[in-house]
């Protein structure tokens, strides 16, 4: 049994995930990787954070550091700087991870 709140404005439930990822967009013409940490997932995004500057509309993708498949996303919003001056950012998957 799930102890998050329901929440109807949600398409599916999310739960607290912590782990290592690697983000990989472009910028400035070129591609950059940055490291990343999860602080929750869904079927349909994830919430992380980042030292790196995201804008929502930006396309990327988003692997765990073991190398797994990389998962495109899309940044949906960015905000709540955290102590450690990282910026918390949602993701939306473009194709929704299968349970």
């Amino acid at each position: 049994m799930s102890t998050q709140p329901y929440n109807p404005l949600r398409r599916s439930a999310r739960r607290k995930v912590s782990k290592a990822v690697v983000l990989i967009f472009e910028a400035e013409d070129d591609l950059q990787t940055s490291a990343a940490e999860t602080l929750d997932l869904s079927e349909e995004g994830v919430r992380i954070k980042s030292p790196s500057l995201l804008t929502p509309g930006q396309v990327l993708e988003f692997r765990t550091e073991d190398n797994a498949k990389a998962v495109r996303c899309r940044v949906v919003w960015t905000g709540n700087m955290t102590p450690d001056q990282d910026a918390e950012a949602g993701l939306e998957f473009l194709m929704p991870l299968q349970a």
